[in-house]
């Protein structure tokens, strides 16, 4: 009802970020093209854009407080050294680097063993996986 209220008597969509959201990620992402918002069932706000041709996912509070982004790394943008690590595992299908605030960042990572079986793996940033688990059946390995 709140809602209904906000977008047609008032005019006011409460589905679109405010100015202390869009500052912060203005002041964050000054090189982001292509946005997209959309608000969260749980109330924070999701951004998907674009910086420099990479696409990256960010999540806000209504507040403007960021709190976590998501960019999706093309295989050849890995450090060497984190790529090698991880292809022993097998093939290196997609990876994303994960910030969030207050937390160590991360890397998150689909590599298909050689028996064609789905994998995610987490990583620290020197690619030492910390968390392992079947990419279908989501379970713990």
């Amino acid at each position: 009802m709140k809602d209904f209220i906000l977008k047609y008597v008032f005019r006011i969509n409460p589905n679109t970020p405010g100015q202390p959201m869009l500052k912060s990620f203005n002041q964050r992402f000054p090189e982001a093209t292509n946005i997209e918002w959309s608000k969260e069932k749980d109330g924070h706000f999701e951004v998907i854009f674009r910086v420099n041709g990479i696409e990256m996912i960010a999540w806000f509070e209504k507040s403007g407080k960021w709190t976590k982004t998501e960019t999706n790394f093309k295989i050849d943008m890995l450090q060497p050294s984190i790529r090698e690590k991880l292809e022993t595992f097998g093939q290196i299908m997609s990876s994303i680097f994960i910030e969030k605030a207050g937390i160590d960042d991360t890397y998150e990572f689909i590599i298909r063993d050689s028996f064609q079986v789905r994998h995610i793996f987490i990583t620290d940033t020197e690619g030492y996986v910390t968390e392992r688990r079947n990419f279908d059946e989501g379970e713990l390995l």
